[in-house]
């Protein structure tokens, strides 16, 4: 037998007899005599001589066991410390089984010194502050985040894991951000944590993860496996139809991301905690990410689209206060980004501060006052490339729905105004309007109960918002505010929004899915943009009994007829996002005349877009907030109700079902073609012709689908030329004045996706615009005094 097998056998027999008496009563002779007798030291020589993984294997578990012990003399013994570190530092780790055990031994020992602080001196030795001063004046060196492992090891063994993934990297993460939490409770180690390079080796750390991010890719997906949505659509093999394959260094970079949230939120000292934000802000955020977003290029393979999907990604996975905060703020140029320095602030946080400062002018970076994550979106809304104005609307719609508190740094608003409030009727009006426009493209017999679906959702997202302050709290008192029309990006939206019928099938679910993040938000009003302001409202001449020598006797029931009353108004003082959709609506009205069965196809697209899912395959989502709701097909056409009338509840769940091909041509055969579905079985010889007949008119209803239009070569306002197929003369063009542009072409199918898309989207407006009513109290019944203004007005 070897030395070496000798010793690990001896080890392993010591292992058992330790881990047999641990687990019985007290008193423990061999585990207090292998403390007191200093065994560890000799395991640890044993271990680092032999090079043997299955000895290192055997002294982790020993130390391990004499941890768990809790015996006086181990932990808070200084050689033992000693030991230990010499055995995780200089141990050969050729497995992530013995790595993952030693530094489980690191992660015991920091949750001993979170239970027990006391025994924190047996860890850790910082100099004096005399011993600093000759280190400085024998090699010059001045505070800057030294690093300084001697004084406390095992905290760098720890730093040098918390990269690592498996059970690695989770212990050692774990018992950093124990250590940190306990210099709350010691001023000593407080101190040495704000001096002591943590900060720079975590930021620095976060960028070289954070540089290690490529381009983005993707992965082919099969048709079958397409939502069925997409595959409905021209753009289902492109690669704004298919999710980025961000890969391992994204997960790393997340995965230590995530540690910075729980080490923010898990430290209790504030100087500690602000000196970590402060390296965050200026090693991270000021010298990496925002030069990563400024230096990008929209080019074809360019890095725009990957920058702006990773902040995406960022935004959406965080949300820790002070680390959202310090990102949107500096991304948006707030000019509150950097809080003033606290008059009782201490010495080693103030010379972090000059050091970091020094630090960022020696640097010169641009900054974001030039040019910032507003100018960005804007032009990736207008940018050509898919890819790229996909990921800057999935970027506006994380921040305005996770922290829609900066919303009104993406948008500028102006403070609202108190007018004129909004009555019952002349809510009911505005949504009379809403409705009639998705109306007139679907005669859908199952409207109500779409909308109540619709409207379950709403109140949920509502009342899950009214809980969130805004950032400026000195503003409070002027929320909502309302959206500034000239705004550039509100342009930008309602620009991509009059493409609608030609964007991709997942552009136009991101679009919707901003414009319903917008409004959904309790700091912004409706009005201007979706609803007209009530001070443009006009009534027809007012009841009698409104008259002066009547007002005292209206009664109650006389006030509810008059808040009931439904107003009118302009043509000029049309919302800006309702003018475009009335364009949008107009289009399909027109392409209902020059098609003589558009209606049937819009109802086959609708029914193969609700069909249940397969059970075979896996649900694919398209989106979170305007995905079809699940029709009953035994639901009969109930009554309309009055807006106000509908009940709120839970909400129900919404999926899509993968693209099955002969489904569709069932579907499209039976609605689109008029022809009836019998069991092959029961078909005669003499039936055989009207089979093929099916066969024949399914395809080339496929054919037809698969047509291209052409845009409107003509220019707006001009008329477009007749062809002999009436599906061929369909043009496809951006509507309304404020939406000027080269227009594309797409396929007859394609446009049949959008308008239904477009059909669920105002309703879920409408739902949005009665559970805000209701909700937030933005209609209800005024007073006499509020009606006979609005008259005189």
């Amino acid at each position: 037998m070897s030395a070496t097998t000798y010793a690990r056998t001896c080890v392993e027999q010591l292992n058992s007899v330790l881990s047999d008496e641990s687990r019985g009563p007290a008193p423990h002779p061999c585990l207090a005599y292998a403390a007191s007798s200093q065994i560890f030291v000799t395991v640890t020589k044993l271990a680092l001589s032999s090079h043997d993984d299955g000895m290192v294997r055997c002294s982790a578990i020993f130390f391990n066991t004499l941890i768990d012990s809790e015996v006086d003399g181990v932990v808070d013994n200084r050689l033992f410390a000693r030991a230990l570190v010499d055995l995780v530092r200089r141990a050969d780790k050729h497995t992530e089984e013995v790595e993952g055990r030693l530094v489980e031994l690191l992660f015991g020992v920091a949750n001993n010194i979170r239970l027990q602080p006391a025994i924190l001196p047996a860890w850790f030795a910082p100099r004096s502050d005399d011993q600093d001063k000759d280190r400085q004046t024998i090699t010059g060196m001045e505070f800057a985040g030294a690093t300084r492992m001697n004084d406390f090891p095992l905290f760098y063994l720890l730093v040098e894991y918390v990269h690592h993934g498996g059970r690695a990297g989770d212990f050692a993460r774990t018992g950093l951000l124990y250590l940190i939490e306990t210099a709350s409770r010691s001023k000593i180690l407080e101190r040495w944590l704000i001096e002591s390079d943590l900060a720079t080796l975590m930021a620095t750390g976060l960028g070289a993860l954070y540089s290690q991010l490529g381009s983005l890719s993707f992965d082919p997906i099969a048709e079958e496996a397409l939502p069925h949505i997409v595959a409905l659509s021209d753009h289902a093999k492109y690669e704004t139809a298919l999710p980025p394959r961000l890969g391992v260094s994204m997960d790393s970079f997340m995965s230590y991301l995530l540690f910075w949230q729980d080490t923010v939120d898990h430290c209790k000292s504030a100087e500690v905690n602000a000196t970590l934000l402060d390296h965050f802000q200026i090693l991270f955020l000021e010298q990496l990410l925002y030069p990563s977003l400024l230096e990008s290029s929209d080019v074809e393979g360019g890095s725009t689209a990957a920058v702006l999907t990773y902040l995406y990604r960022i935004l959406e996975s965080i949300d820790q206060h002070d680390l959202v905060h310090r990102i949107l703020h500096f991304l948006l140029a707030s000019p509150s980004d950097t809080p003033p320095r606290s008059p009782n602030m201490s010495n080693s946080r103030r010379k972090s501060l000059d050091v970091l400062a020094a630090f960022s002018e020696e640097a010169a970076r641009p900054s974001p006052s030039l040019f910032n994550l507003k100018d960005l979106a804007l032009l990736g809304l207008q940018s050509t490339n898919r890819q790229t104005v996909l990921a800057t609307l999935r970027l506006l719609t994380v921040v305005l729905q996770r922290h829609h508190s900066f919303a009104r740094s993406l948008v500028q608003t102006v403070p609202g105004q108190p007018g004129q409030p909004r009555t019952v009727g002349a809510l009911n009006a505005e949504l009379e309007q809403l409705l009639g426009l998705a109306t007139t493209i679907v005669d859908d017999p199952t409207l109500n109960e779409s909308f109540e679906n619709y409207l379950k959702d709403a109140s949920w997202v509502l009342e899950a918002r009214l809980g969130l302050l805004p950032a400026e709290e000195h503003l409070s008192e002027q929320y909502p505010l309302q959206l500034r029309e000239d705004d550039a990006i509100v342009r930008g939206l309602l620009h991509l929004l009059g493409t609608f019928f030609t964007n991709s099938v997942i552009v136009n679910l991101a679009l919707t899915e901003v414009f319903t993040s917008i409004a959904t938000s309790h700091l912004i009003s409706l009005d201007g943009w979706i609803l007209v302001d009530p001070s443009k409202y006009e009534y027809s001449a007012a009841n009698p009994a409104t008259s002066d020598q009547h007002t005292a006797a209206l009664d109650l029931f006389e006030q509810i007829q008059l808040a009931y009353r439904a107003p009118t108004w302009s043509s000029t003082d049309t919302p800006s996002l309702t003018r475009v959709l009335q364009s949008l609506v107009e289009q399909v009205r027109q392409w209902r005349e020059d098609v003589s069965d558009f209606d049937i196809l819009i109802a086959a697209r609708r029914d193969l877009l609700h069909q249940e899912e397969d059970p075979r395959r896996p649900s694919i989502r398209s989106r979170h907030a305007s995905r079809p709701p699940t029709r009953s097909p035994s639901a009969k056409p109930p009554a309309r109700k009055g807006p106000l009338d509908s009940e709120y509840g839970s909400p129900r769940g919404r999926s899509t079902r993968p693209f099955d091909v002969q489904s569709a041509t069932s579907t499209l055969q039976r609605n689109a073609v008029g022809l009836s579905m019998r069991d092959p079985s029961v078909f005669s010889t003499k039936s055989r012709e009207s089979s093929v007949a099916r066969a024949s008119a399914a395809d080339a209803l496929r054919k037809r689908l698969a047509e291209p239009f052409p845009g409107n070569p003509c220019g707006e306002g001009a008329a477009p030329k007749k062809a002999q197929n009436p599906a061929e003369d369909i043009q496809v063009k951006s509507p309304g004045d404020v939406l000027a542009g080269p227009s594309e072409s797409a396929t007859l199918g394609h446009v049949l996706t959008n308008v239904v898309i477009l059909y669920e989207f105002l309703l879920e407006l409408s739902a949005i615009a009665q559970a805000r009513g209701t909700l937030y109290e933005e209609a209800g019944y005024p007073g006499v005094e509020a009606v006979q203004q609005a008259d005189s007005s």
